[in-house]
């Protein structure tokens, strides 16, 4: 009886030491943070110079402070991004040969906003400038990286690449002739709870705003 009785306890703490450490790792997965969901994206719009400021001249170096550019995102596969207005702010150095022919480098703040104001993505950009200020055909590429989100973009980190091409243009719908031309987002944006949103296709109403100070031709000793 005894032996029987011993027999059915060892039966019995096998059993246990073999089903305990599933239900502590079961216990464990039920509480395991979910891992961010990494996704790509590529995304096309619009923006235009709305402030440029007179720069400071040292010989061919000019340095701009504050220039403002403004705009919007069109086109993306991410559907947080179609619709969404662009601000951003930043300062720039560049070289300028007699031709008026440019290089330099740049560095600022981006804002995009929804239409409807359910959302802001803010962040941090750099980039490198060329092109030919006396003619106002210009090249920006660079990364950006977001650093702040609220509403659907909240719990959201996006990182990626971008790039311009500017000519001296009106914008649309106005006579108000600036740096104007295409410019690319894309990269890829991590989310733990993804934002449900479904875009309705179709043209987004995108009222221009005048530039305080738009772009010009400055050319030292003219």
């Amino acid at each position: 009886m005894r032996k029987r009785i011993l027999f059915v306890s060892l039966a019995l703490v096998l059993v246990m030491t073999v089903l305990m450490p599933g239900a502590a790792l079961a216990k464990s997965d039920k509480f395991k943070p979910a891992e961010p969901v990494v996704t790509s994206f590529t995304g096309s719009g619009m923006i235009y110079v709305t402030d440029m400021p007179d720069p400071a001249i040292n010989k061919d170096i000019w340095s701009y402070q504050g220039e403002i550019a403004e705009g919007f995102l069109q086109d993306s596969d991410w559907d947080l991004l179609p619709g969404t207005a662009f601000w951003s702010e930043h300062d720039s150095v560049v070289k300028v040969r007699d031709d008026g022919s440019t290089s330099g480098i740049m560095k600022g703040s981006f804002t995009l906003t929804r239409p409807d104001g359910s959302g802001v993505l803010k962040g941090s950009f750099e980039g490198r400038i060329s092109g030919n200020l006396y003619t106002g055909d210009i090249s920006d590429t660079g990364t950006w990286k977001s650093t702040e989100s609220t509403g659907v973009f909240e719990d959201v980190r996006a990182w990626g690449k971008w790039s311009a091409d500017l000519s001296f243009g009106p914008i649309p719908g106005t006579d108000i002739y600036t740096l104007i031309g295409p410019v690319t987002w894309e990269g890829n944006y991590s989310s733990i709870n993804k934002p449900a949103f479904i875009h309705k296709p179709g043209k987004f109403d995108m009222p221009w705003k005048k530039p305080v100070k738009p772009w010009r031709v400055i050319k030292p000793g003219r």
